[in-house]
């Protein structure tokens, strides 16, 4: 059995339930009780289990390794895998004790201060792109991203993903846009906010690879899934990072696929002044500039990598 562990976010959920789905090895995830990640996991009919949230952070620590050692005390767990997250800690503290083999996955462009403390603990490190301080152990694969290759007809000119909490600052350029294109928002716990004649809105989308082959250009927060998604997908894509973001890491993202002329990247705060001129700036000529140069960037074959190493294991 392998175990998962990683949450809060998306970007820490959603590679690990792509990995989970195509390698259909016997797998349990780890993560906070009541949270997103148990959420995923039950509509994609994962085993979960859950730890409880405390207000001092080293009581969730002690308490949820404690849990742990009676939950998987029968249970022969053979690898765990984890992308970060505070959640994390008592799984991959469980795998230091019982001296079983950690995974550590890194989706952004700085490693995650969790991946800091345990990398020197992990037999190996999958990185999306290369970090120039990672010296050893380990490789560089790409996201892991699990999505088909069907194609849609355009139905929109202009989606806007505000992310899965949704986005102020991004809801509020769908009126810019839509006064001369047409417009689909995402527009998260702000739709019943952002309802308008203008534009289209939605409060989240269980599809969202659909609506993005549907879309021509997409306007985008800059979290490294929801890039790497896009960016698979190969679509035009406006980045605008959001500042809050621990470590700046949206920006790093955004500025590392902006060097290679695959994203247009603007200031969350200038948005609203420039939104129009950046959308309009993508001619056809510059479209498949962009498409071709995520082509190039994008790696296909993590999610192949990181099974057939889980699968080996798993024989041992």
């Amino acid at each position: 059995m392998i175990l998962f562990t990683g949450g809060k976010t998306g970007g820490h959920i959603i590679p690990l339930i792509n990995i989970i789905k195509a390698s259909h090895l016997d797998s349990i995830y780890v993560g906070y009780k009541g949270y997103l990640e148990e959420k995923i996991c039950k509509t994609n009919m994962i085993e979960f289990i859950g730890i409880d949230v405390h207000k001092n952070k080293y009581k969730t620590i002690l308490k949820g390794y404690k849990y742990l050692k009676r939950k998987l005390k029968y249970l022969n767990i053979k690898a765990v895998v984890s992308t970060g997250g505070f959640v994390s800690t008592p799984a991959v503290l469980y795998a230091i004790k019982n001296k079983i083999p950690i995974y550590l996955i890194e989706e952004n462009l700085i490693l995650g201060s969790f991946n800091k403390v345990f990398y020197p603990f992990c037999k190996k490190t999958y990185l999306a792109y290369d970090l120039n301080k990672m010296k050893r152990k380990y490789e560089t694969i790409g996201l892991p991203l699990l999505i088909d290759n069907s194609s849609y007809k355009i139905e929109y000119d202009i989606l806007i993903i505000g992310g899965s909490l949704g986005s102020r600052k991004l809801c509020d350029l769908a009126l810019i846009l839509a006064e001369k294109y047409k417009v689909l928002l995402i527009a998260g716990r702000y739709k019943n906010e952002y309802k308008n004649d203008s534009y289209t809105t939605l409060e989240y989308s269980n599809d969202l690879h659909t609506l993005i082959k549907k879309s021509r250009i997409i306007i985008s927060r800059a979290g490294a899934m929801t890039l790497g998604e896009i960016m698979y997908i190969k679509k035009p894509l406006i980045c605008i990072p959001s500042k809050s973001t621990k470590g700046n890491h949206q920006f790093y993202n955004a500025k590392y696929f902006q060097d290679k002329n695959a994203l247009i990247m603007l200031d969350e705060d200038s948005a609203k002044n420039k939104i129009l001129k950046a959308v309009d700036s993508i001619d056809d000529i510059k479209y498949a500039d962009m498409i071709n140069n995520q082509n190039k960037l994008m790696k296909k074959d993590s999610i192949k990598i990181i099974t057939e190493e889980l699968m080996r294991i798993n024989e041992l």
